[in-house]
């Protein structure tokens, strides 16, 4: 159903109709099956499961989840697609396949084999695993994972065109939709074999592939913006062959050999959608989408005169000026070849007393090509009088990467160790592109353009690179069998090498150096309770963006209490700051969460689970931004260009999060589970642009939730399920269409075991 409400806006078509269930319906439904269910039958539960099947030496178990899903949906449906995007239909909810080899059972191929299914038949995540394995020979791993996600968050770079600009009896569209919209497929396997896996030398080789594929939109700007339909398609594959050898016991050597491949082909066009409009003879054309105040008048000198960018409104579609800013056609074709070798040594080591050791050596030798760059542009860039151009290339690229490290801990008595970390990595990465731009001039779309001009052929070469060494020496001391403590002292140097376009001789080359301290705290008060904190503090230098911080100090406590064994209470606290606080960057980040949970089950027929999360995102840093708007004056000296203010940006995004669920069990034929899960976010951030709404910093998400699961039989279990997705959002909506939803979804299941 999504796909086909993206087609639907990819054709510039109203979106496709929804199948609504009435919440009625749906709550009678629950209710009839939660009647069902607390029948009397708790003697079936009493009877001992189904036997296992044994069958050529084998004992075999399966079982099955068959059902299906009931969804109801009042509201945005490109937001709830986005968020949950589970419909109505029937399912395969879940499958398992189980074999073990009998006592004595000889000459078989393996000893145990399984297999698991879930989400296959229309839900948006499907999950396949496959293992099987066979005492000292082999042992074997396999998963595929595919999973649908579709994205339509409508204020994602959306130029929030204000309604009623018109031009001549033609009133420009809102775009009720984000103009990067996707809908993709992401298909991912993974098989691993590893064979003799407990012998002195085992070997291990394994294969991955992920594939991205899907439509999606994006957008491109030549005078105009313009909306793109972009024909999504990358895929990775990974191929690895390991060999490790363990000399001793507690010894082992690794040789690892891994080649990644890449393959970028996505493609762009224009939109069938944007070509909105036509020229005087028939042409489909597109203005752009970004049109947040009525185009000018085309030029009185330009074949056209001085008239509007709309010639006639009455026409079917309406009539545009072809003297302006406008796209008749425009495709980009950048086809990306990478291939990462990467050769790996590791070994670990605690043959010696009181001495572990590990460590590794990688070496990478990477190559990007991109054979055959082609874009194509035919419309009218109005400032520069230009009416095609063709851009044709390819670029290539290297990465060398060498990277090792090497970790001891020493335990010099029973009670104090100390341990040294040492990390190494360097890379280099020099990059080529050559292009040739042919341009045709041209005052007016609905003339054929100019004779090309001379090929216009540009190249340049870029470098960059970064070593980073750092150092780690931490000692630790256990004081008594209830608290340990340890400290670390940590030295970073990292220097990155920087060549500019064009430049052909190394350019910046900026030397960071870190300093930083560790403080750990393990404290056991009593047998049932259990405090641990950390405490880092770091300083830098330098920084090589304004993001970067140069100083940083990280705070982690966590403690957890037992009081009975039916009772836990646990309790964490994590605070990272970073800043940057030089003369016009003034940055300031920090990100913290508090969070708390408790289960308490003090008999098998009732529990309760208690969850409450805060999180708080903050970010805030100078910044320089073009507006037509007042604002701070840019102090002189300052690199922002011109026509550009000082913006104190800053961005805060708190977060509340609590859940609930009480799980009831009164007898042994019912469990149920009943519970309230809800995040909400209030946060803030600068508004350079003054048509924006708060949308998702202020907006709220819940989900209330009923299960129950009756054994009808031994070996069949009725499971009903029911989930409520509710979202809005504070403060106005904005000049698009509204994002709230809310929704009923029941999932109605048999399983059966045999």
């Amino acid at each position: 159903m999504s796909y086909a409400r993206f087609s639907t806006i990819l054709d510039g078509q109203p979106c496709g109709s929804f199948h609504f269930q009435t919440v009625g319906s749906i709550a009678a439904s629950v209710l009839v099956l939660t009647m069902t269910a607390m029948l009397p039958s708790v003697g079936a539960a009493q009877t001992p499961a189904p036997a296992e099947t044994v069958k050529d030496g084998y004992s075999i178990h399966q079982t099955a989840d068959l059902g299906g899903h009931i969804a109801s949906i009042k509201g945005s449906g490109a937001m709830y697609d986005t968020l949950v995007n589970i419909h109505s239909g029937p399912r395969v909810l879940g499958e398992t396949f189980d074999m073990h080899a009998m006592p004595n059972s000889k000459h078989l191929i393996f000893d145990t084999l399984s297999a698991f299914t879930t989400g296959f038949g229309g839900d948006p995540n499907n999950v396949a695993t496959l293992r099987f394995s066979k005492g000292k020979s082999y042992d074997f791993q396999g998963l595929f994972r595919r999973d649908r996600q579709y994205f339509d968050y409508n204020l994602l770079g959306n130029p929030l065109v204000p309604s009623g600009l018109v031009s001549n009896g033609y009133t420009f569209p809102q775009l009720l939709d984000s103009p990067h919209l996707f809908n993709t497929v992401r298909r991912m396997t993974d098989l691993n074999l590893t064979i003799l896996p407990i012998s002195k030398v085992s070997f291990r080789a394994g294969y991955s592939q992920n594939i991205s594929q899907g439509p999606t939109l994006s957008s491109i700007h030549e005078g105009a913006d313009a909306l793109l339909l972009q024909n999504w398609r990358n895929s990775t594959d990974t191929f690895l062959a390991g060999l490790d050898w363990k000399p001793l016991t507690q010894t082992r050597f690794t040789f690892q050999e891994t080649v990644t491949h890449y393959k970028g082909d996505t493609s762009y066009k224009l939109a069938p959608s944007s070509l909105n409009l036509q020229l005087a003879n028939g042409t489909p054309v597109t203005l752009g989408y970004d049109n947040v105040t009525v185009p000018g008048n085309s030029s009185a000198s330009s074949p056209c005169g001085n008239n509007p960018p709309i010639l006639s409104g009455s026409t079917t579609p309406p009539t545009a000026n072809p003297c302006i800013n406008g796209y008749l056609q425009y495709s980009r074709y950048e086809p990306m070849r990478t291939i990462f070798p990467t050769e790996e040594v590791r070994f670990q080591s605690s043959s010696m007393p009181r001495v572990h050791m590990n460590g590794r050596f990688s070496y990478t030798g990477a190559n990007t090509n991109q054979p055959n760059f082609f874009e194509s542009f035919n419309g009218l860039l109005s400032r520069l009088q230009l009416e095609a151009f063709t851009v044709t290339g390819y670029a290539k690229a290297q990465r060398i990467n060498v990277a090792g490290d090497f970790g001891a801990l020493f335990q010099i008595t029973d009670k104090i160790s100390l341990s040294e970390q040492y990390d190494y990595s360097y890379f280099r990465q020099p990059g080529l592109n050559i292009a040739s731009e042919i341009d045709q001039k041209g005052t007016s779309m609905l003339a054929p353009p100019a004779a090309p001009l001379p090929a216009a052929v540009t190249s340049s070469f870029t470098y960059l690179g970064q070593k980073v060494q750092t150092n780690l020496v931490t000692a630790s001391w256990e004081a008594s069998s209830r608290a340990s403590i340890s400290l670390g002292y940590r030295y970073r140097t990292r220097t990155i090498y920087h060549i500019a376009v064009g430049d052909s001789k190394p350019g910046d080359v900026i030397p960071i150096h870190e300093n930083g301290g560790i403080l750990n705290v393990d404290l056991r008060p009593t047998s049932q309770w259990r405090i641990n904190g950390a405490v880092e503090a770091i300083y830098d230098n330098n920084a090589y963006v304004q993001t970067n911080p140069r100083q940083t100090q990280h705070y982690k406590l966590r403690a957890a209490y037992k009081p009975k064994d039916w009772a836990t209470v646990s309790a964490a606290f994590n605070d990272l700051e970073r800043r940057d606080n030089v003369y016009l960057v003034n940055h300031l980040d920090h990100s913290r969460s508090l969070t708390f949970g408790a289960t308490l089950a003090s008999s098998e027929h009732y529990g309760l689970d208690l969850n409450y999360g805060y999180t708080d995102v903050y970010s805030q840093t100078t910044e320089c931004y073009y507006s037509t708007l007042p604002g701070i004056p840019v102090p002189p000296g300052t690199a922002c260009g011109t026509n550009t203010l000082l913006s104190h940006f800053y961005y805060d995004a708190p977060t509340q999060y609590g859940a609930f669920s009480i799980m009831l069990a009164p007898v042994k034929a019912v469990r149920s589970n009943i519970g309230y899960r809800i995040s909400g976010v209030n946060g803030n951030t600068v508004y350079d642009n003054p048509r924006q709404v708060p949308g998702a910093l202020q907006s709220q998400y819940m989900s209330p939730f009923a299960n129950i699961a009756y054994t009808v039989h031994p070996g069949w279990i009725w499971k009903g399920d029911w989930n409520y997705y509710g979202y809005g959002e504070d403060g106005a909506i904005g000049p698009t269409s509204p994002r709230a939803f809310h929704s009923n979804v029941v999932t109605i299941a048999m399983h059966y075991e045999f």
